[in-house]
């Protein structure tokens, strides 16, 4: 419900297609598992990039965690103000502190894991009027905290994918 003509937005469709009707929640608390598992199993194959400008693994990591950075602001900042505009930022900038080869993935992890568990709290101790708070996007109009936390499951399970194929690429080309 966030273009004039009550649609959505192209992306905010795309990625609520990929979750489905799986509980957004359960989707983004398996999908933690999933990546503990993935870096233990691939070791140093997930600092290996596909191609040239595609992420390893890891950076795929270091982009969730900026984002479960920076949606929990923006959660936050929903359900105390009223309409607020929310935040841009450049995501491949945040992604950039996150993924040298000098940042330790279970450190990473540790972050990563960390962050979503406070995002999934404060959704579990969300009432129907809390996730119903309303934010301005700046590219796709208003979001309430419900519609952004199912989007983000559905680039959780998009960016997980990615991850499992710069792994699967790794291990075949080493």
């Amino acid at each position: 419900m966030t273009l004039p003509d009550g649609s959505l937005h192209t992306t905010e469709r795309e990625l609520l297609d990929l979750l489905g009707e799986v509980d957004p929640a359960e989707s983004q608390a398996e999908s933690m598992a999933a990546w503990e598992e993935l870096l233990h199993v691939s070791g140093g194959l997930a600092r290996v990039r596909p191609a040239p400008g595609e992420w390893s693994a890891q950076e795929v990591l270091a982009h969730l965690t900026a984002v479960e950075l920076t949606n929990g602001l923006r959660y936050r900042a929903m359900l105390v103000e009223d309409s607020p505009a929310l935040a841009d930022y450049e995501m491949s900038d945040w992604a950039r502190l996150l993924s040298g080869d000098a940042v330790d993935p279970g450190a990473l992890m540790a972050l990563f894991r960390a962050l979503r568990s406070a995002n999934l709290d404060f959704w579990a101790n969300l009432d129907e009027a809390g996730r119903a708070r309303t934010g301005i996007h700046s590219e796709c109009g208003p979001e309430t905290i419900d519609l952004r936390f199912r989007m983000l499951a559905g680039h959780d399970l998009m960016h997980l994918d990615q991850a499992r194929r710069a792994v699967r690429w790794a291990r075949a080309e080493g």
